[in-house]
This record gives structure tokens, C-alpha cells and sequence, in this order.
């Protein structure tokens, strides 16, 4: 779900905005400036129409610094999404270039169990909980946005012993294993299931 551009959009367009004149996609933003400044501080939003505010954007201006979207419209924070500053005069200043690490609730319970981390825009590598013990047991490595690498512990040892190796197309390449732990993978032989 990107609700970036739909921050940044409405950014420009509420800060220039007859509130007499609102339209529908107006009618669901709701801006927050300061009062000393006049500057944008903050957007809440009703990103999908239900009449409930699920995502608020907190604003340095125009310049995203945080977003926070309710997913699952339980009235919880599920998603974080961090923004770093743009460096240098005239830098690109497409929102998805800032956007540099991602936390998740994927068990909507308000606990982060999902770390995706991004490299000018791009994602680049993701660490999760998948079994909610509150230990790290999944990697992702990206290239280029694509999935490059999974290492897996499914010894629960907080070591990864299973790593699968892909193509750049995205097709599964081979599955290693490191059944000691010691940090050497070596091929699975045989039928890879």
C-alpha cells in the first residue's frame, strides 16, 4: 500500500486549498498546522473511504518524517513508515526516495514482528519474526528490488541454517544448508522440496 504520494499531493494541495471549495478527496485529509508557523505538521487521513481515520502523516512542511497507517481498520497503528531528508540543493524529491525503513504488526497485536529496510527508494533487505517468539528467524536480501537471497532459521538456534539463492529473474536457484551453525552453507543434495 502506497499512501506517500497521496501525503505529498495532499501536502500541496490543502496548504493552497479554498476549504469552502473541498472536494471529496479533501473532505478525508485533514491537515494540521502550527500555530506560530503555519506549517504543516500534520495529515490524518481516511485512505480508504470507510469514514474512519486509519493513517496519519507527520509533516516537516511538505517533507514527510513518519507515517503511521491502521491496516486491518481495528483503530491500531500497524505500519510505521520512516522518511530521511533529502540531501543537498535540487536532490530528486520524490517521496519514495526518502522512504528508508519500514515496521510491521503482521499479527496486527501492536508488537513489530517485519523491519524492511530501503536504499534510496528501493528495498534492499527485510528481517521478521515469522513465528512471534520475538527472535528475528527470516532474511531477505534485495538487488535491484528483487529477492536475491532468504536465510532461514528453523532451528530456532538465532542462527540462519537454511538459505535459498535466487535468479535475477526471480526463480529459485538452489537451497544451501548449515546444519552445525558455523556459518558455512553448503548445497542440498538431492530432490529440494
Amino acid at each position: 500500500m502506497k499512501l506517500i504520494p497521496l501525503f505529498v499531493l495532499a501536502a500541496v494541495g490543502v496548504g493552497g486549498c479554498d476549504a469552502r471549495r473541498s472536494t471529496g478527496a479533501t473532505e478525508q485529509l485533514r491537515p494540521t498546522y502550527d500555530k506560530a508557523s503555519g506549517q504543516l505538521t500534520r495529515l490524518d487521513a481516511d485512505a480508504n473511504g470507510d469514514g474512519k481515520v486509519d493513517t496519519w502523516g507527520y509533516m516537516d512542511g511538505l517533507r514527510v518524517v513518519r507515517v503511521e497507517i491502521d491496516e486491518n481498520g481495528d483503530g491500531k497503528v500497524d505500519r510505521w513508515e520512516f522518511h530521511r531528508r533529502q540531501a543537498g540543493e535540487g536532490a530528486d524529491t520524490r517521496p519514495d526516495k526518502t522512504l528508508e525503513r519500514v515496521e510491521r504488526a503482521t499479527r496486527f497485536d501492536g508488537r513489530i514482528s517485519r523491519w524492511e529496510h530501503f536504499d534510496n527508494g528501493a528495498l534492499a533487505r527485510v528481517e521478521e519474526d515469522t513465528d512471534g517468539d520475538g527472535a528475528i528467524d527470516k532474511w531477505e536480501t534485495y538487488n535491484a528490488g528483487s529477492l536475491s537471497m532468504m536465510t532461514l532459521d528453523t532451528a530456532h538456534s538465532g542462527k540462519p541454517d537454511r538459505r535459498l539463492i535466487y535468479r535475477p529473474d526471480g526463480s529459485l536457484d538452489r537451497i544451501e544448508t548449515d546444519p552445525t551453525g558455523s556459518g558455512t552453507f553448503r548445497p542440498v543434495q538431492g530432490p529440494q522440496k
